[in-house]
């Protein structure tokens, strides 16, 4: 264990328990350090604060009328878009929606795993369209922590040589394709796209303890074997189980202030614990912020002090601007070929088992009237409930039930990630006249949408209606307007990398330029977005900035 220099003073404060702090707490406990971990969450029970598997409406009083299943009673528990507690305020005609999690393991109970590699291309955009900025890292030098984030989780899928999408050495076996993905994938073939195997935080065979999915669908819901990866119970519980002393997890503590002494380095963190409404502090060495990145950066704009005006590690006014998002967009259409398809145990690891990566690295770009791409996430289930409204069909007993069953499991959805760019007109700020429950300042959001996101969507809509129409599909919906911006889930940027203090927040090891014992490790740190699923990025260059900040102690330098 590294030295301590005061009594009850921590080595590192990790603020968050989600993919970034997760990874974090790993690298450095597992170290030697002593190491507290914030939270604004609580930890969840394993067996009583998840629904696992609602009952079918048949086997609910009034088949479910007027009541709500205990999935969605758990996730308003642990989840929230809107809460009177915790506002946020956006500019009048620019909505957002800023979907937060209040849990140990923060929204990585939630998320969809997908497991996307940037590429080279990813992390030196300017250079290949001269628009936005170039990272200070190469694919090369993240390559390594893709291998080692991968690994430690478990990742299932295929190597494909598709040059969007990087391949792993380390893949569990692939899920099996549903009906439905054989008909996407031959009608993406029929358009020059090739559609792959997905390849998702899932496991597909017993792996390091824990047991391999049993294919429920029902992630978010409750694993009981913990075979869907998520930082609570693949990486907090068992570290509090291995190293009681040294590390700490304080849950309900909602960060307020990240601490700086005379030095202008970080002492420590000031939190309110939400049971009790009262402010406390806890001192460290170092600080890890990895809150997810909107509330990362409002906290670093509250951390003011004489040497930080404008916010802790601001010098160069960029804590807040770079603000990235992912534009999205659904549609969806039945097709008549899965009619009266066989049923199949269970569904799978949810929504498709294919991805539909960015074709345009095959293509002349004279063909498109936007810089960068999008890639799209098939999905197709067997639900509950009919997948069209019966109350349209005709018919009565054995031919009305016919009709039913005809288009059960027939609706295929698409929902696409189409790559933002950075805009002065995107930022976030804190808001002048709006506070929180603890009269704290919230956040006010600015996402307008650009030129290049309006030509983008209009592409996305081809696309969608092409791949649909070689699918011979049926009652196509396709969307009128993109998404509303934040429904990807995927904020990124507002405390960007760089190799110019003066123009970025972070140095090439998300370490502050002007706190040396301050980092950010969640997306926040993104210099851009690419298409891609941002969490596998953020676990790599987590592992990455844990292990550069342990060289730093051990150095001296920390």
């Amino acid at each position: 264990m590294f030295t301590q220099s005061g009594k009850n003073i921590y080595d590192v404060i990790i603020i968050g328990s989600g993919a970034a702090g997760g990874v974090t707490a790993k690298l450095l406990v597992e170290a030697g350090l002593k190491v507290a971990m914030l939270e604004a969450g609580a930890l969840r029970d394993q067996w009583n604060d998840f629904a696992y598997h609602d009952p079918f409406p048949y086997e609910m009083e009034n088949r479910g009328i007027g009541q709500k299943a205990k999935t969605a009673l758990f996730r308003e528990k642990y989840s929230f878009i809107k809460n009177p507690d915790e506002p946020y305020t956006t500019p009048k005609d620019l909505p957002y929606e800023w979907f937060r999690a209040r849990n140990v393991g923060g929204r990585t109970m939630f998320w969809g795993r997908f497991i996307n590699r940037f590429n080279a291309v990813d992390f030196k955009p300017r250079s290949y369209d001269g628009m936005g900025k170039d990272w200070p890292i190469t694919y090369a030098e993240v390559q390594p922590y893709y291998d080692k984030a991968e690994l430690f989780m478990g990742v299932c899928g295929t190597q494909e040589n598709h040059p969007d999408l990087p391949d792993s050495k380390y893949l569990l076996p692939p899920v099996a394709f549903k009906c439905a993905d054989y008909l996407i994938k031959r009608a993406c073939a029929k358009l020059n796209m090739r559609a792959l195997p997905v390849r998702r935080a899932m496991l597909t065979k017993d792996y390091h303890g824990y047991k391999k999915c049993h294919f429920c669908a029902a992630c978010d819901n409750g694993c009981e074997t913990h075979s869907f990866f998520n930082s609570a119970f693949r990486i907090v519980v068992p570290l509090m189980k291995t190293y009681p002393r040294t590390f700490t997890l304080i849950p309900n503590a909602m960060a307020r202030s990240v601490n700086v002494n005379a030095k202008g380095l970080a002492s420590g963190v000031t939190y309110v614990d939400k049971t009790t409404g009262k402010t406390a502090e806890v001192r460290a060495r170092a600080v890890v912020v990895a809150c997810g990145t909107l509330e990362t950066t409002r906290l670093m704009l509250l951390s003011t002090s004489p040497l930080f005006p404008n916010g802790i590690a601001n010098s160069s006014g960029m804590l807040g601007q770079n603000f990235m998002e992912h534009l999205d967009a659904r549609a969806q259409a039945f097709l008549p070929d899965l009619s009266f398809s066989p049923n199949y145990a269970g569904d799978g690891i949810g929504g498709s088992h294919i991805i539909i990566p960015w074709f345009g690295y095959d293509r002349p770009k004279n063909e498109f009237d936007f810089v960068r791409g999008f890639h799209i996430e098939p999905s197709a289930r067997l639900g509950q409930n009919p997948d069209k409204n019966p109350k349209g069909f005709a018919g009565f007993g054995k031919d009305f039930k016919t009709e039913v069953r005809r288009w059960y499991g027939t609706r295929v959805r698409l929902s696409a990630h189409g790559e933002m760019l950075a805009s002065p007109n995107k930022f976030v700020e804190l808001d002048k006249e709006t506070v929180d429950k603890w009269g704290v300042p919230v956040l006010k959001i600015h996402h307008p949408l650009d030129d290049n996101d309006r030509r983008m969507f209009k592409r996305i809509r081809q696309t969608y209606e092409e791949i649909f129409t070689a699918a011979k599909g049926v009652d196509i919906t396709l969307p009128k307007s993109p998404d509303t911006p934040g429904a990807s889930i995927h904020e990124m940027g507002t405390a960007h990398m760089g190799d110019d203090r003066k123009t970025s927040v972070l140095n090439k090891f998300n370490q502050a330029w002007d706190v040396k014992n301050l980092f950010v490790t969640d997306a926040a740190a993104f210099t851009s977005g690419s298409h891609k699923n941002p969490t596998v990025t953020i676990m790599a260059l987590a592992w990455r900035a844990s292990e550069y900040l342990l060289s730093e102690m051990k150095r001296g330098n920390l």
